[in-house]
């Protein structure tokens, strides 16, 4: 036994329930200040995401409190999620997705990630992030933001930085948001305040050639349920949430704690290595089958549902939205899944490049 553990939904964590913790664990709905933490004995901080836009890192350095994060913990589930929704377009829409260019803003590790599984698909893609140089392994690929607007797909995964010379939020403002060109894809899987959620709404009220994909929304849980009914697809903040994932982030978070209190014969982190067999009906065309493989293992138009669902009272929304990403059935990531015999080789060839065993 590590101690005693005191479980709270993360926003009704207050100074009052942790004034005699030694360590608090949080995902991103736990706001981590001072107003938070200045009047109890907490020594260790770990969140289990890869963003750390919720946390005063000014403050827990001055007050010597040990922090942890998970970087990419969540990156192989995000990037799944964005060729999730290629793959529903696609099926919807009639369109090669592997022959469109790709735009990413943000090149971090989910970014990067990215633009590692597109240039294994031979795809052309380009990235934004005005924090990377000659030293990055995407170098030649790193453009002005104007050029990765002007893409097929662009696919928004920077974090949340305020009050800086390359401030991010409301990156994606209504003169922005204006360049974007007749039939392109928006998805954005980030921080929902990079996108001015007004702006979009407007924007997608006029321009119907553009096809917008939310994960991610301003106010949150109080979102724009009226901004809902203008995309394609919407989701409550859930890309990153696989199994593996969380897995992999609260690993993390568990290792850097017992490293704080020199903990040395704790047990190992428990982790779930089972595989699925997926087997789909055979169909025409390479592209064809490549969807249906990826939203038999994510069926993301489920996700939309609820979230459609969830917001038709708007009194309850906010209390729904949380519900939503509580109560969430985690999903497997491409690696869970073992192809079964049937589709041609090319076929074969895509779905192992992005993952499938």
């Amino acid at each position: 036994m590590l101690g005693n553990l005191v479980s709270l939904p993360g926003r009704e964590i207050n100074a009052e329930t942790i004034r005699d913790a030694d360590a608090l664990l949080v995902r991103s709905v736990t706001d981590i200040n001072s107003e938070l933490l200045k009047d109890s004995s907490i020594s260790f901080v770990g969140t289990a995401t890869s963003g750390i836009d919720h946390v005063d890192l000014d403050y827990l350095r001055q007050n010597r409190i040990h922090f942890a994060y998970a970087p990419g913990c969540n990156a192989q589930a995000v990037v799944q999620y964005v060729f999730a929704v290629l793959a529903w377009l696609s099926e919807h829409d009639d369109f090669d997705w592997q022959n469109k260019t790709v735009g990413i803003i943000g090149g971090g590790k989910i970014g990067t990630l990215l633009a590692t599984y597109l240039q294994s698909l031979g795809m052309e893609f380009v990235i934004y992030d005005p924090f990377l140089d000659e030293s990055y392994e995407f170098a030649d690929k790193l453009v002005s933001l104007d050029v990765s607007l002007n893409q097929d797909v662009i696919s928004l995964h920077c974090s949340l930085r305020k009050n800086d010379p390359h401030s991010s939020f409301h990156l994606l403002d209504a003169n922005v948001l204006n360049q974007l060109s007749e039939g392109s894809i928006l998805i954005n899987a980030s921080r929902g305040s990079v996108i001015d959620n007004q702006a979009l709404k407007d924007f997608l009220t006029e321009r119907q050639d553009v096809s917008c994909v939310l994960d991610v929304w301003e106010n949150e849980p109080a979102i724009d349920a009226s901004l809902l009914q203008e995309v394609r697809l919407g989701t409550s903040h859930i890309a990153g949430y696989s199994l593996e994932g969380k897995e992999q982030g609260s690993a993390q978070i568990y290792q850097a704690m017992l490293d704080c209190f020199a903990i040395d014969d704790a047990p190992a982190f428990p982790v779930n290595h089972r595989q699925s067999k997926l087997e789909i009906p055979l169909v025409d065309g390479v592209m064809h089958a490549v969807n249906r493989c990826i939203l038999s293992s994510y069926n993301i138009n489920g996700d939309d549902d609820l979230l459609r669902q969830a917001t038709k009272d708007n009194s309850q929304l906010a209390v729904n939205f949380d519900g939503l990403r509580k109560n969430y059935s985690l999903r497997r990531e491409f690696s869970h899944f073992k192809l079964m015999p049937g589709l041609s080789n090319e076929a074969y060839s895509i779905l192992k490049k992005l993952g499938f065993a």
